[in-house]
C-alpha cells in the first residue's frame, strides 16, 4: 500500500495510459498503426480480414486516456441498421453486465479479436438478416457507455 493511502481505506485509482497497449497490438496485430493525441489517448488505424471471402475492413481504435476505447468501421460502410452498434456507429463488442473495460485490459487480446468476430457474424447477418453471433438483450441504437 503506498504510503499516506492506510488511513483512507482504500488503492488510489490506476490510471488507464492507452500507450501501455503499443507492445500488444504491435506484436499481435502489426497491421494497425497507433497516433497519439494531443490528450495522452492513442487512435489505431488499421485492417482486419475475418475471412477469406470477406472484404478488407478498415478499423479505427480511438482510446482516449483514462476512457473506454470505441471501435469504428471507417471502410466498407456498414450497412444502416446493423444490430450492435451504439447510436455514434461505434461497435458494441461485450455487454458491460458481464464484462468491463478496465486500464490492466489489453486491446489485442480483447478488443481487436472481438471486432473480428463482429464482423464475421456481421457478415453472416448480411445474408441472414439474423445475428447469429453471442449478444445480450438491450434496445437499438445503445446509449455509450460513460467510463
Amino acid at each position: 500500500v503506498p504510503r499516506g493511502t492506510e488511513m483512507r481505506g482504500r488503492l488510489p485509482r490506476e490510471r488507464a495510459f492507452p500507450t501501455r497497449q503499443l507492445r500488444g497490438m504491435r506484436v499481435a496485430f502489426p497491421q494497425f498503426a497507433p497516433t497519439l493525441t494531443r490528450g495522452g489517448g492513442t487512435t489505431w488505424h488499421g485492417t482486419l480480414h475475418p475471412t477469406a471471402e470477406s472484404p478488407l475492413y478498415h478499423v479505427t481504435i480511438t482510446h482516449p486516456f483514462d476512457r473506454i476505447p470505441a471501435v469504428m468501421v471507417v471502410k466498407p460502410d456498414i450497412r444502416p441498421g446493423a444490430p450492435h452498434r451504439y447510436r455514434d456507429g461505434s461497435l458494441c463488442l461485450y455487454w458491460p453486465e458481464e464484462w468491463r473495460w478496465t486500464c490492466r485490459a489489453s486491446l489485442a487480446d480483447t478488443l481487436v479479436p472481438w471486432t473480428v468476430l463482429w464482423l464475421y457474424y456481421y457478415e453472416i447477418w448480411l445474408v441472414t438478416e439474423e445475428w447469429l453471433g453471442p449478444s445480450a438483450p438491450h434496445e437499438s441504437g445503445l446509449a455509450k457507455e460513460a467510463a
